[in-house]
């Protein structure tokens, strides 16, 4: 799941008109490769292994994946 903090944690980039529009960054699930790059940058402490993701935030899960099915 993870290629570069930089480029895949941040999607839309703070450099993207629908960045302030968004409720939350994405993390594209086809380019991640789960090197876990972005989980000590993450501000928030939201970004988890698949295996790993908390239950209570498993519906997460499809809202990201659809973010990058409409792109």
């Amino acid at each position: 799941m993870w290629t570069s903090a930089r480029s895949i944690a941040s999607n839309p980039r703070k450099d993207e008109p629908q960045f302030e529009n968004e409720k939350q960054l994405y993390i594209n699930p086809t380019e991640c490769i789960d090197c876990g790059a972005c989980v000590p940058v993450c501000p928030v402490t939201a970004i988890f292994a698949l295996e790993d993701l908390p239950e209570k935030w498993q519906s997460y899960t499809p809202v990201n994946a659809d973010w990058y099915a409409k792109k």
